[in-house]
Parts: C-alpha cells; structure tokens; sequence
C-alpha cells in the first residue's frame, strides 16, 4: 500500500473522531476580547497531543486578567521543513447558542467552526496520520498554536516572533484559514489606530470655560474622510474575491466615544482607524499621510494623542514556490478542482515567514463570507478533505 494510500484510509477511518474534536473545540469558548477560556482550550490540545506522542510545549505569557498560552511543537528529525499554524481565539459570539455546537446537514455550526477550530483539528490530524502511518520525511514539521489573532497577536504570534521562537528557515508554512477553497499566497497589510482628542471639561451652562473634543475630533474627522476619498481610490493588481473588494482600506469610528454625560462639555474624544494596505502600497507611507493629519490639526492648537492597536506589513508568497506548487496539487487531486491563488481581503499570521523569506500559505476549510456571522459553520467533507491535503503535502513535499 503507498504512503498516500495510507494516509487517505487512515484519515477517512477517523472521521468521527475528527467530528467530535472540531465539536468540543467549538464548545469551549475562546472569545478575543477579552481573552476567556484560552487555558482549557490548550490544556485540551495539550491532553490530545499527548495522547497521540507528537512532542510540544506550552508557553504563558502574562496578562492582567486572562493570561495568553501559546502551543509549539513538531514531529519528525533533521532540518526545519514545513510549519503548520493555526489560532485558537474566536471573535464575539451574536449568541451563548454559538458555543453548544450543532451538526445538520453535514455542516458544522457553532462560533469558531470556519475560523479556525476546524482548520486546527484537520492540521494536527494530518500530524497524527503522518506518525501513525510510519511516513519517513526527510525534514521536520514543527507547528504553533496561538491566541490573539483576532486582535493583532501582540501576545500570540507577535510574541512569539519577537521572542525568536519561530522557525528560522524552511521550505514554507501552511495556515488553516477558511479560504473558500482558494489559496492565499498573499494578505493585505494592517495599521489600527484608537485617536483620541483632548479639550477641556465645563458645566453646559459655562461652555465658554470649555473646550469641546467632539467638536474638535470632527474637525480631524473631516480632513481624514478627504484622506480616505484618495485611498479608496487605490485598487491592487492581485486577483482578489469579490473583485470589488480590491481597493485599499480605511474605515473610520469601527469604535468611538466622548464625553461623560450630556450636559458637560466633553474633554476628550476618541475613535479607531483601521487601515488595510495592499501589497503595491507599505506601513511607513500610510503612517505618514495619517500623521500629517494630525500634525496639521496639532498645529492649530489641539492635543491629539495616538495610539497603536496593531501593525503589520503586506505580505506576497511566490505562487511558483514548492510549498504553494505542492499543495495546488495535492488539493486538485484531493478536491478534483484546481484552486487559484488570490490575496486575502484581511491581514494573515503567514506574514510573519513571508516577510522572513518563508513562503506562507493560507488554505483551510470554511468560506470567509459566513465566518464571524451568527450562523457560522464548515462543511465536515471539507475538514475531512483538508486533513488529507495537508498530510499529503507534507508528505509529498518532505519525503
């Protein structure tokens, strides 16, 4: 019997068991903000991936309120080959209903089932049926498991970069993003910022003795809507879907408030910028035309304070590289459809390799369009299908 034989058979004979893991990992709920649950999610992994005898560790990183822990580990001996990611945190839930799973009609449904719990139980059973199936690789897979994505990942993958805990080379990395069966080679490019307006607190029958900060922070607000009428206007040359989707980003007041009460006059004001940068543009050039914003309005007279959410550069995979030719294969041969290679309409975590010389790739079950939503959900054919894809590539790519 070939490897790939074996590893067809061994994942199709655990289907159940793949159900189930995807389930309990919906369950448990890993909302990002604030950061709940993360501990039994990686205990549970942990148990798992002890159980199965694939090596790891478990990292903390400290937080006021909810600690971050990260997972690494790897299987298979000799140099780094492949590195497989995934991120455990969820976005907020429309209901507490989202975190008791529920499965109808071959789909999954559930908070987290596309983005990317599913993704993450296909990656480490690919692992599994490598081991269990006895396939010789000639280099290893290491894999990282971590939270924060959702917000930036100054504490997950961020941290772990910053730390020097990534691999240092490779032939590429796989993330199991919920791509709509295409490949992502690229992502867009993110700077989030929270601005906030200072003026002066008054009695609203005294506000000659104030300074209005909404008022102020209108102002500001006007001058970057003129901004944005010149970003929007920019559109990358990548294939992209929906095609319309392709011009470069700005949204304005995602979050925002002022003021203490109705009847004073509010000392401050703030609201978030979130800026979404294509690969023809970069960081430094949207951090400057932003600070000449505020650098204009500072200059009239107001204290204008801003802070970094998060920041992170563009990033391009080559589509001819030997991680992206092998897995375009091996998911036409699994899939029976030849999937294209397209830039993500968001920022990815395969930033952090690309941009070190590492090409990363984003292919994972789920569709992008439902993640998030309140009837988020994965087709389990497509866990099933991808868990084949990803043992296969390795397989193929490292033996």
């Amino acid at each position: 019997m070939s490897a790939e034989t074996q590893i067809a058979g061994y994942i199709a004979s655990h289907e159940t068991e793949i159900t189930k893991m995807v389930s309990e990992l919906v369950a448990i709920p890993t909302v990002n903000p604030p950061g709940r649950s993360y501990w039994e999610c990686v205990d549970y992994l942990s148990g798992l991936l002890q159980s199965w005898g694939i090596e790891h560790e478990m990292l903390s990183i400290p937080h006021d309120s909810h600690p971050r822990y990260s997972i690494l580990g790897s299987y298979g001996t000799g140099a780094e080959g492949l590195h497989f990611h995934g991120h455990y945190d969820v976005v907020i839930a429309q209901s507490p209903e989202q975190f008791q799973p529920r499965l109808h009609n071959g789909r999954l449904y559930g908070r987290g089932s596309a983005d990317m719990k599913s993704g993450i139980a296909a990656m480490l059973f690919a692992i599994r049926a490598l081991r269990e199936c006895g396939i010789r690789l000639t280099k290893k897979i290491t894999f990282s498991i971590v939270p924060d994505e959702e917000t930036g990942g100054r504490l997950g993958m961020r941290h772990l970069a910053d730390a020097g805990l990534l691999p240092k080379s490779g032939l590429g990395m796989l993330m199991p993003e919920p791509t709509s069966g295409v490949i992502w080679n690229a992502c867009r490019g993110a700077l989030t910022l929270r601005v906030r307006v200072h003026g002066k607190l008054a009695h609203v029958g005294l506000p000659h003795q104030g300074v209005n900060a909404f008022e102020s922070m209108t102002k500001v607000m006007g001058s970057l809507l003129a901004l944005k009428r010149s970003v929007v206007a920019r559109r990358t040359a990548l294939p992209m879907n929906p095609h319309e989707a392709n011009r470069s980003v700005m949204v304005l007041g995602g979050e925002s408030g002022s003021g203490q009460n109705f009847n004073t006059v509010p000392e401050s004001a703030w609201f978030s910028i979130d800026r979404r940068i294509n690969p023809e543009e970069n960081i430094s050039q949207a951090r400057e035309e932003l600070e000449r914003v505020f650098e204009q309005h500072r200059n009239e007279g107001m204290r204008i304070e801003v802070e970094v959410v998060q920041e992170g550069e563009p990033a391009v995979a080559p589509t001819d590289a030997g991680l992206g030719q092998v897995l375009a294969q091996t998911i036409k041969d699994v899939c029976r459809t030849a999937p294209g290679f397209e830039l993500c309409p968001g920022i990815l975590e395969t930033r952090f390799f690309t941009n070190r010389g590492i090409p990363g790739y984003g292919y994972g079950p789920g569709r992008l369009d439902i993640s998030h939503g309140p009837d988020e959900y994965v087709d389990v054919d497509a866990v099933f299908q991808c868990a084949t894809v990803y043992a296969l590539s390795a397989a193929r790519l490292l033996s």
